[in-house]
């Protein structure tokens, strides 16, 4: 076996260099990470730099390629979204970097006499534009954003966060240079190699194919009541089921992820049953069966009593903001809502912690904090409620300037309707407006741009938007967007404003109504609607623009 593939650790400087030529084959999957994903990345290789002081080395998973002994060409056959990734946060740091010697190493990773990464054909010309070119992580893309591709969307938006992150206070030159080192030096991956494409491709089906296709719950509940004595396991697989019974197994395996949380009141990077397991002591004699029946059981109706719409349930209070709230997210404040409920009784206060732990979540998500920075937030709200402050003197839950400019920033892009979450803000909005209209959904409700990205060179709308540029720089601005059926959206199409009016004015929908008020629709209008929708969501909030 060890003729026909080789495995070795790689530190990403050698990764990235002469000796590798990566580029993609036609089954490779295209780029589909997103801010979620990029930010972890960097947010967990820049931890393990503080925390060692960048001296122990950090692990980056590993590549499976074809190529031949003492070739360059390499076909990179699974870890595109790393090595992507990492191209994506070299060019950033070049670009932000001002000594010339270093930007001349960071640019060493993405090319040598090519580029170190290339890409599918489709998606060459983008890179090269908006990534690998010197300077070019500072280009926006000069046209309509619908219409790239989704993968192209995803290189342009983490790029761009990246660049957010690492312009920012937390990342003064010193640390971005120390952060570079740490790439270079500490950063590996475990490349696995063999001559060609189609053996790789042979060795990467035959481990999808021969691995068992268990769900994370099922797996934690084999592992876990595995470890239990032989003549409780019957009685903890009763509890287990009536537990999934209520939550599903996505929920179920999230619950563990919940209640670790609770124990360890730290971030982990252990499977969760091990940490479970060691927590509780599920090895001694009516440890696993107490834990399962005493503390999971509960939690369990708890975030089932959560899941649920109704607003109250077994005479406590359930605000609707625990729905909202799993709207941009359904798993992050969990921890904190399962521990208030343990811990407190009273209808007001639990009204209270609600609205702000759904505006904390909500800012946080909008802001653009990493998955490190919002999980870290929520540790630090346990202890809060552990020393039972009162909501409205609890420090975590309140949004400081820097978080709210944040927000605002990015409620005021001018590609707001790229981002993620554009759909959700719409829907929170219409709830600030008195009306929940429901999720956008293609058969149910669209997201209608008032202004169209395209229309005919006799349109009205060339009035007040002249130049294609001009339709750029509005059109997917948040005050150019609301909320119709399909038919209304379809009737709407690319008419001009005196007949689309008509069209908002009898919606069924409340942004869509209050939109139909405004006489004319220009670019002075769009900004102006922009700071409305702003201000009527921190209103809400009871936050200040």
């Amino acid at each position: 076996m060890h003729e026909v593939i080789s495995v070795k650790v790689v530190p990403l400087k050698d990764l990235f260099s002469d000796v590798y030529e990566f580029r993609l084959p036609y089954f490779q999957r295209a780029y589909a990470w997103q801010t979620a994903e990029i930010g972890r990345l960097l947010s967990d290789i820049t931890q393990a730099m503080r925390a060692s002081g960048g001296k122990r080395g950090y692990f980056l998973g590993k590549l499976m390629v074809a190529k031949k002994n003492g070739q360059p060409e390499t076909a990179l056959v699974d870890g595109h979204q790393r090595v992507m990734s990492l191209t994506l946060l070299f060019a950033v740091l070049r670009d932000l970097e001002s000594n010339p010697a270093l930007q001349i190493r960071l640019n060493d990773f993405i090319r040598g006499d090519s580029v170190r990464l290339k890409p599918q054909e489709a998606m060459a010309l983008s890179c090269e534009r908006f990534v690998q070119t010197p300077g070019a992580t500072s280009v926006e893309p000069e046209d309509d954003l619908d219409l790239l591709s989704e993968t192209e969307r995803n290189v342009i938006e983490n790029r761009n966060y990246l660049r957010t992150e690492l312009s920012s206070a937390d990342y003064p030159p010193e640390v971005r240079h120390a952060l570079i080192t740490y790439l270079s030096e500490r950063c590996c991956v475990i490349v696995a190699s063999v001559e060609d494409d189609e053996e790789a491709w042979s060795f990467l089906r035959t481990e999808e194919e021969t691995r068992v296709d268990f769900s994370k719950s099922d797996r934690a509940k084999f592992s876990l009541i595995a470890i239990v004595p032989p003549a409780e396991r019957a009685a903890c697989q009763k509890v287990w089921e009536s537990c999934e019974a209520l939550l599903g197994a996505a929920d179920m395996h999230a619950l563990l992820g919940h209640l670790r949380t609770l124990k360890r009141r730290r971030n982990s990077g252990k499977p969760i049953e091990i940490d479970l397991a060691e927590g509780y002591k599920f090895n001694t004699p009516g440890a696993g069966l107490s834990f399962l029946a005493n503390q999971f059981k509960p939690a369990a109706e708890r975030l089932a009593m959560l899941r649920k719409s109704s607003e109250v349930r077994d005479g406590r209070p359930l605000p609707a903001v625990s729905e909202r709230l799993k709207w941009i997210d359904p798993q992050l404040w969990v921890p904190a809502a399962l521990l208030w409920f343990e811990r407190n009784q009273d209808p007001d206060e639990t009204l209270l912690f609600f609205r702000k732990l759904e505006r904390l979540v909500w800012m946080m998500k909008i802001a653009g904090f990493d998955p490190t920075k919002q999980s870290n937030r929520i540790l630090q709200l346990l202890g809060e409620i552990d020393r039972t402050v009162s909501p409205a003197k609890m420090r975590e839950l309140e949004i400081p300037n820097a978080p709210r400019d944040a927000a605002a920033s990015n409620l005021r892009s001018p590609t707001f309707d790229a981002k993620h979450y554009s759909g959700r803000v719409l829907r929170r909005v219409s709830v600030s407006l008195g009306q929940d209209p429901g999720p956008i959904e293609r058969t149910t409700l669209t997201i209608e741009h008032v202004l169209p990205r395209g229309f005919a060179p006799k349109s009205g709308w060339r009035t007040h938007f002249p130049s294609a540029r001009s339709v750029r720089d509005y059109s997917h601005r948040l005050g150019n967007l609301t909320l119709l059926s399909p038919e209304d959206n379809q009737k709407a199409d690319t008419i001009d404003w005196a007949d689309k009016r008509p069209i908002f004015a009898r919606s069924h929908y409340v942004l869509s109504q209050k939109l139909a008020e405004a006489e004319s629709w220009t670019p002075a209008r769009i900004l102006e609607r922009t700071e409305e929708l702003i201000a009527l969501l921190f209103k809400d909030w009871d936050i200040k623009v």
